[in-house]
């Protein structure tokens, strides 16, 4: 049962916890304000009138002026989490205000502005503590996890919407309006230890690789940087509008409802019909909240998602425009406490992802503290002039109006989005995405034989490569083409860049053989990489007519690894070669994954590689997930979710033994020698001893690779075996602390340059199971720290233990 719920709410195992938390902090501020907001609005429309919410429209950015001055100065001066607690501290001290002052016997002249003051306090909380909860979960989740849980914690509070106008709608007749706002201030009061819990309980994520504490600075200082965000970022700007035209329609639907409802109707059965409104309008967000926008957003995007607010509003208002009628103002409600809170709002918390980190929060405070006030005060100033001179139609034909010119502010966002998200993830991420650019090689002397220049590249100096590939070039060898590749996989970054120049040079005659290496699973991933980048600099048509394809034909052939990997991880007594093997599947799931993201950069589908890859492999969830987000928006539906798959760690299945050797057998097919040897010496770790043979008997082929046949005699203890295989020597390098870090195709070269004799050189010791002492020269590691960069990474961190995000 616990898992089918999971499934259905998209809930991954152990973050109940963590949502439940936040949920429920969610759902007592927002029940507050479903109290504070029936009753009041009740005593407003009774007492002062629909006619006078043009007022109130106007004068809320005065307020809301006040909120944000004196919000952002309390997050600079303290923390987040003071500030929580001052506010719940003033929704309490408010409460017992309004209860008092509601039951004092004022003068005549004092009621208009006591119920003027009312409303604008409310308006102000309806924003403020909106803005405050989002602006404080949003440091605690990361946007993929926020596609998944926000909507639920949306649930969690437009259930504390409806519990509270269901109270007020309940109690009308029986509970004076100013009783009401003493149980709100009793339900804030009881909001602070749930405050106190959460801060407690879980760590807050930063936005970036920089450490979100480093940033101490003036509210005039993060009002130049929103100004500065203003000018140099579009998507910002176009944001900034679509929440500033949205507000202007949200308070002409106000105001048009409200102008309907409050006809013929007292003080009691105004707050009834409000409480079962507002109650009514959000049992359907905890419907669309818990089910439907999930889905939503991951079906379509949050591009796509942003369209159904300006469709929602342009229905709603034609239908009242058409009808004129209470359905038509229900229409209107639904839209503004329906549409907006249950899909709109949601969609707006990722949608603020894509504003630049480093101004992301102060950007929607004071977006949402003043430009939407702002708009109030457009909106309060039309209809303080127009509400006498036009009816409800008129009105109404100015927001399907309204409606169209969001639809195309909302279009505008839609395709700066992606770009937003890229700009956003690069400023979190060093980029190391600068491409070198690629000239043809000057010819020198013919090479005597390619096959001896390709041993000798391999092993060659810095300073003899550049001459050596020069030869090569020469040479103009076609036929070597896939011996080249395969020797640059092992080369340094700068050697790479320059086989990708020399084979450019070659010309079109090249196009057909780099299109086999591409596909050829034989090959290694870097070597398939400069094939990729040159094919695409040679043909790019040629390139992206096959891009879907290369694709989904690569993330196809690694998802079987996923499986082998669990199987291989759930083993109760793991032997080194398990281990090995094990490692091998998810490290070539991870090149996988890389070199599919590749291609889809290479073909123009996402933004910088270098950058992606670092993202995704970042340690800061937020870096990483807008690393997922940034591919989602760049890549149709099914090869995202073929990429999400492998990207993304998922439980495994129970373990069955006989299904693991079968896969077992399976990988001895593998034209990858590591893989094969891990795979056989497994199925002797794991397998029956009588059946042995016959399970590794398909191993045998012509062509094997010497260390493979010396291995399998190794398993089948024939005559001439040695005492170890190359799987022992790779996971002795592995044993050592400075190497483990490292990937298996480095371990591998390491492994294959011990030697039993000690050199005369500085040396490192190797202990091998079942074998003497053997002896790595230094030299070897230093040279091949320069050409594999995961070794180098893997010295220096071993070398210094400090956490790093990436």
């Amino acid at each position: 049962m616990v898992s089918f719920v999971n499934r259905l709410l998209r809930v991954n195992p152990g973050e109940w916890p963590k949502l439940a938390q936040f949920g429920l902090l969610g759902f007592l501020l927002q029940m507050g304000l479903g109290i504070g907001f029936s009753a009041g609005d009740a005593a407003f429309l009774a007492n002062a009138g629909a006619d006078r919410l043009a007022l109130i429209f106007m004068m809320t950015p005065a307020v809301m002026l006040l909120y944000t001055v004196v919000f952002s100065y309390l997050l600079v001066r303290f923390s987040m989490d003071r500030v929580i607690d001052a506010t719940i501290a003033l929704l309490v001290l408010g409460g017992l205000a309004i209860w008092f002052v509601l039951g004092m016997a004022l003068p005549a002249s004092w009621k208009l502005p006591v119920y003027f003051g009312l409303k604008l306090y409310l308006a102000m909380w309806y924003i403020a503590l909106y803005s405050l909860f989002w602006n404080y979960t949003d440091a605690y989740f990361t946007i993929q996890d926020g596609k998944r849980m926000f909507p639920l914690l949306a649930a969690a509070m437009a259930f504390g919407m409806t519990c509270g106008g269901l109270l007020v709608s309940w109690l009308a007749g029986d509970v004076s309006l100013r009783g009401f706002f003493l149980i709100w201030a009793v339900i804030a009061a009881v909001t602070l230890p749930v405050a106190l819990l959460v801060r407690r309980r879980w760590a807050r994520i930063a936005d970036s690789e920089v450490d979100e504490g480093a940033g101490n600075e003036s509210v005039a200082g993060q009002v130049a940087q929103v100004a500065k965000s203003f000018r140099t970022s579009r998507y910002t700007l176009v944001l900034t509008l679509t929440l500033f035209v949205t507000l202007l329609m949200t308070n002409l639907a106000e105001f048009q409802y409200s102008s309907i409802f409050e006809q013929g109707r007292s003080e009691a059965e105004l707050a009834s019909l409000l409480g079962a409104l507002y109650a009514g309008a959000n049992i359907f967000n905890m419907v669309v909240c818990l089910f439907v926008f999930t889905r939503l957003v991951g079906r379509i995007g949050v591009r796509n998602v942003a369209l159904i607010m300006p469709v929602a509003y342009f229905a709603a208002f034609g239908f009242l425009f058409v009808t004129g009628s209470f359905e038509g103002a229900l229409a209107t409600f639904f839209a503004y406490h329906g549409i907006l809170t249950s899909i709109e709002y949601n969609n707006q918390n990722l949608l603020f992802n894509a504003v630049p980190s480093e101004t992301k929060r102060p950007v929607r405070t004071i977006v949402e503290g003043l430009a939407e006030p702002l708009a109030s005060f457009v909106a309060g100033g039309f209809l303080l002039y127009a509400a006498d001179r036009t009816d409800i139609r008129d009105l109404s034909g100015l927001g399907v109006i309204l409606g169209v010119l969001l639809l195309l502010v909302v279009i505008a966002l839609r395709q700066l989005y992606p770009a937003a998200m890229a700009r956003n993830m690069q400023a979190m991420s060093l980029d190391f995405g600068h491409q070198r650019a690629i000239e043809p090689a000057s010819p020198t002397d013919p090479a005597p034989s390619t096959a001896e220049l390709i041993a000798r590249l391999r092993t060659a100096r810095r300073d003899e490569r550049d001459g050596l590939i020069a030869q090569l070039h020469a040479g103009r060898d076609l036929e070597a083409l896939p011996d080249i590749l395969s020797c640059a996989a092992g080369l340094s970054p700068s050697d790479r860049h320059a086989i990708e120049r020399m084979i450019i040079a070659w010309g079109d005659i090249a196009i057909p053989r780099l299109v086999a290496a591409i596909s050829d699973g034989a090959q290694s991933y870097r070597g398939r990489s400069v094939a990729a980048r040159t094919l695409a600099r040679l043909s790019y048509p040629l390139f992206t007519s096959r891009l879907d394809a290369l694709v989904r034909e690569e993330l196809v052939r690694a998802e079987p690894r996923f499986a082998l990997a669990e199987a291989l991880e759930a083993v109760a007594e793991p032997t080194r070669a398990t281990r090995t093997l094990a490692r091998l599947q998810r490290q070539q799931i991870a090149q996988a994954t890389d070199f599919a993201i590749e291609l889809l950069a290479l073909g123009g589908r996402l933004p910088d590689y270098d950058l992606l890859i670092v993202s995704l492999h970042s340690r800061n969830p937020k870096v990483r997930a807008n690393a997922i987000e940034a591919i989602e928006n760049g890549t149709d539906r099914p090869t995202f979710l073929m990429l999400k798959a492998l990207i993304d760690p998922r439980p495994g299945d129970a373990h069955d033994p006989e299904r693991l050797l079968d896969m077992l057998g399976e990988r001895l097919a593998s034209p990858n020698t590591v893989e094969l040897i891990a795979a056989a010496q497994a199925l002797r770790d794991l397998a029956p001893p009588d059946g042995l043979a016959a399970r590794l008997r398909p191993a045998l082929r012509p062509g094997l690779h010497r260390h493979a046949g010396a291995a399998i005699a190794t398993q089948l203890d024939l005559p001439g075996a040695g005492g170890w295989t190359l799987i022992d020597l790779i996971d002795g390098i592995a044993s050592r602390r400075e190497f483990a870090a490292a990937s298996i195709e480095v371990q591998t070269r390491l492994a294959l340059a011990l030697t039993l004799d000690r050199p005369a050189a500085p040396v490192i010791a190797i202990d091998v199971a079942g074998a003497p002492p053997m002896w790595l020269a230094e030299a070897v590691v230093q040279d091949l720290a320069v050409r594999q960069v995961d070794l180098a990474l893997a010295l220096y961190r071993a070398r210094d233990d400090r956490a790093y995000a990436a």
